[in-house]
């Protein structure tokens, strides 16, 4: 009966374990928009290397929280994680977030805004620029190593909307190809 017992108590604060450790923290990912290599130090860790224009995913995650970035000998940014999916912005580019229609129909525009960029204004369905230390993933469809599809399959009938994280650069370039 005592053999049993431990048993159980061994395979409960196993699962307990296994799951703290699965749903204790954001998955995440960083991004270098830059022309230059980057070093990033999270939390005072050893370093992590970037190549210019590398979009590197993490297979740690990383806890809930009060955390602190710095690039090389600069300065150091502090910030409060507090999503479960997140892209490190260790450099404060810009980026943005775009919304794709797949559809029949007509193109709606409820999603409609106007964003300014480096003083140029950019009109259509951008819901989020930001320059902030890290920004919110788990709603996002496709990635910055990702393009949009050309066509999507789907059960649903009407329109289906998907969402795109852009670098700053890459936005442009899409903006001009599909809004111009």
């Amino acid at each position: 009966m005592k053999l049993k017992q431990t048993c159980v108590l061994f395979t409960c604060t196993l699962i307990s374990l296994l799951m703290s450790s699965c749903f204790g923290g954001a998955t995440y990912s960083i991004d270098n928009p830059t022309d230059q290599a980057i070093e990033v130090s999270i939390d005072g860790k050893d370093p992590i290397k970037l190549e210019a224009k590398e979009f590197k995913r993490m297979d740690n995650t990383l806890s809930l929280g009060e955390h602190t970035m710095k690039i090389g000998d600069g300065e150091e940014i502090k910030f409060n994680l507090d999503v479960d999916h997140a892209v490190l912005n260790p450099t404060k580019s810009t980026y943005v977030i775009a919304i794709q229609e797949y559809g029949t129909g007509f193109a709606s525009s409820s999603n409609d805004t106007i964003i300014t960029i480096d003083g140029v204004k950019y009109e259509g369905p951008f819901p989020l620029v930001s320059d902030a230390p890290f920004i919110y993933t788990g709603n996002i469809n496709f990635n910055i190593d990702k393009p949009f599809k050309d066509e999507i399959t789907s059960s649903k009938t009407g329109t289906v909307t998907l969402k795109k994280l852009f670098r700053k650069s890459e936005f442009i370039e899409y903006y001009n190809k599909e809004y111009r």
